[in-house]
């Protein structure tokens, strides 16, 4: 079995060159993402330097948080392990880092089969602001590089400050001449993490989705943080998952403080629990705020 790992990276060059050679497998196929945005030789530099060989670099987009290049990356990465015959497809950040050898991440998606996992709830949910009408229905534009979502008059706008309510006013004259937004009736709106670990099936399902519904990509051009929901609507809002087995799960750790939209920064005091929890993935660390933890996991899993 051949398990291509795809990782998207913008920043930190030597610690995204630590988690690569702790992945590397004669049966794991490395796919490397380096935000366009981001001069690229640091990052050729570091994994050169740490005798990281066999790491193919994708095709690179601007990937700003909440933008549809996000997908698209991710997209570069299942394109291309399919072409390379990889039978199983794992989505990574660069601040992720395994709490498992990788030999044993490997035997775990070989045991999966068809099995694939990742998180997933059906839209509308209360967990996400406006139940998530914001995802579908509201436009999101791309503002002095920033994702901004226009929310229109009727619904709630009290969290705005001055300058947001302005913004949102700017946003709404630019609105007012689109057609009224609604998911793609061919398939249901399903949410979840941007992460994902996926069966050939669920891979091969993904790209005849989009290469059948080209405008499925264009109306995420104005969605909100579309890399969570772009590829659950597909294999949850379609008839693939009553034929194929998802598992409601990351299979990452990851501790998130209250009413916070990311994931606190990992560190050596969550190791026992990263490691009891015998997950494969944890995210996030960050070297600038506790490099011990990585060497630590290093040390651990002998990488």
């Amino acid at each position: 079995m051949r398990l291509a790992i795809v990782v998207l990276a913008h920043d930190k060059p030597d610690q995204l060159a630590r988690l690569l050679s702790a992945l590397c497998h004669p049966q794991v196929r490395l796919y490397l993402h380096v935000d366009r945005r981001s001069e690229l030789a640091p990052f050729t530099s570091a994994v050169a330097d740490a005798g990281v060989r066999e790491v193919e670099l994708l095709p690179r987009h601007p990937s700003a948080w909440g933008s549809a290049d996000l997908v698209d990356a991710a997209l570069e990465g299942l394109t291309q392990g399919v072409k390379d015959g990889c039978d199983y497809f794992a989505l990574i950040s660069g601040h992720d880092f395994p709490l498992r050898p990788v030999g044993e991440i490997h035997t775990f998606f070989e045991k999966a089969g068809l099995r694939s996992y990742l998180e997933h709830f059906p839209l509308p949910t209360p967990r996400w602001r406006f139940e998530g009408r914001d995802r579908t229905d509201f436009y999101t534009y791309t503002v002095l590089g920033r994702r901004e979502t226009c929310i229109p008059r009727g619904e709630d706008t009290s969290f705005f400050n001055g300058k947001g309510r302005i913004l949102n006013e700017m946003l709404r004259a630019r609105s007012a001449l689109r057609a009224t937004r609604r998911f793609p009736s061919y398939a249901r709106a399903f949410g979840g993490s941007q992460w994902w670990n996926l069966s050939r099936a669920a891979a091969d399902c993904i790209l005849e989705f989009v290469n059948e519904h080209p405008d499925y990509r264009h109306y995420h051009k104005y969605t909100l943080a579309p890399d969570e929901l772009f590829f659950q609507s597909i294999l949850l809002g379609t008839d693939f998952a009553a034929e194929h087995e998802i598992v409601n799960d990351t299979l990452r750790f990851m501790r998130w403080p209250e009413k916070e939209s990311h994931p606190r920064v990992l560190t050596t005091a969550d190791l026992p629990a990263m490691l009891e929890s015998e997950l494969l993935f944890g995210r996030k660390f960050d070297t600038t705020v506790d490099p011990a933890v990585l060497a630590r996991l290093a040390s651990l899993l002998n990488v």
